[in-house]
């Protein structure tokens, strides 16, 4: 029965409505997740969404562990329920942007596991396709940041700047930068990110 789904791709097996449902990444603690139903054959957990800024990704380690914002709107799934995703099956990521033209771009990665909390939820990624281009693979390999929980290795804490996200010496990609005020980076050409989704789905 889809009410214990692990994830949207379990969901999907009974209800192909794209909405907010309830999924179970650890059997016996749930999440409030939005499934999108319909891109690319539908199945995806959404763990981010960013669109009007409605939302501060300025967030400690601890809210971005458990998760934050409104699933309905936007919001971070919350790193815990990613680890527990990714760890338990091969999943894939698929990355929806927008520029300030309205343009679409996506990028799509074979490989996406994110560790457990100590490893910082270290990112691993790889097998890039797309038009978005390959910005995350910069990061591949390092640990996440927050203001208050400096894991990268430039001389300065790139989440003070950049939002939370899986920084080396900052990043090539940056999608939850704290307000419209600054930036919002992922490659694209050269072009900033107005809105973005992040979504995985099991292989």
């Amino acid at each position: 029965m889809w009410g214990s789904a692990k994830d949207c791709a379990e969901i999907k097996k009974y209800r192909a409505t794209s909405g907010v449902y309830q999924i179970f990444p650890k059997k016996t603690e749930g999440v409030k997740a939005y499934c999108d139903m319909e891109t690319d054959g539908g199945g995806w957990t959404i763990i981010q969404k960013r669109y009007d800024d409605t939302v501060n990704f300025q967030r400690s380690w601890t809210e971005c562990e458990n998760g934050f914002g409104n699933v309905n709107g936007e919001y971070w799934l919350g790193n815990k329920h990613v680890h527990r995703l990714t760890s338990s099956g091969a999943y894939e990521l698929r990355i929806d942007l927008t520029d300030k033209s309205n343009n679409k771009y996506y990028a799509k990665y074979k490989t996406f596991v994110v560790g457990d909390k100590i490893s910082h939820y270290k990112l691993t990624i790889g097998g890039y396709s797309g038009d978005a281009g390959d910005s995350l693979i910069y990061s591949n390999g390092m640990k996440f940041g927050t203001v208050d929980r400096d894991n990268d290795i430039s001389s300065s804490n790139c989440a003070k700047t950049y939002g939370p996200w899986w920084f080396k010496n900052c990043s090539h990609s940056s999608l939850n930068t704290p307000t419209k005020d600054k930036w919002r980076w992922y490659h694209m050409s050269g072009h900033y990110a107005k809105t973005s989704v992040m979504m995985i789905r099991k292989i």
